[in-house]
């Protein structure tokens, strides 16, 4: 049991994957780094400041600590700089369907 520690009385895994996790834990933590994201976005087609971007995922890791889902916080921000640029692309793809909804 080299991997695992007690914490508050639970058994905890040091080293899971964010790949262990259930599906809807998975969407809810893609879903929550992706709405505040794009909030936090000023123009369409830009990465946001290195400042404004880990101020986002501490939020989003303190979310996850509110719900008691077990992830280690460098697994949560792999996967959130990892899906960055999947963030802005729908952004602006949104971004282009109102103006065309527009026209």
């Amino acid at each position: 049991m080299k991997n695992h520690v007690y914490q508050n009385g639970r058994l905890i895994q040091t080293n899971k994957k964010f790949s262990a996790l259930k599906q809807k834990q998975k969407e809810w933590i893609t879903n929550e780094l992706r709405q505040r994201y794009i909030s936090a976005i000023n123009y369409p087609h830009v990465k946001l400041h290195p400042r404004k971007r880990d101020q986002i995922l501490d939020e989003v890791y303190d979310l996850i600590e509110g719900k008691e889902i077990w992830i280690p916080y460098g697994e949560v921000k792999k996967h959130y700089f990892s899906k960055i640029p999947s963030f802005i692309r729908k952004n602006k793809k949104m971004m282009q369907e109102e103006t065309k909804d527009e026209s």
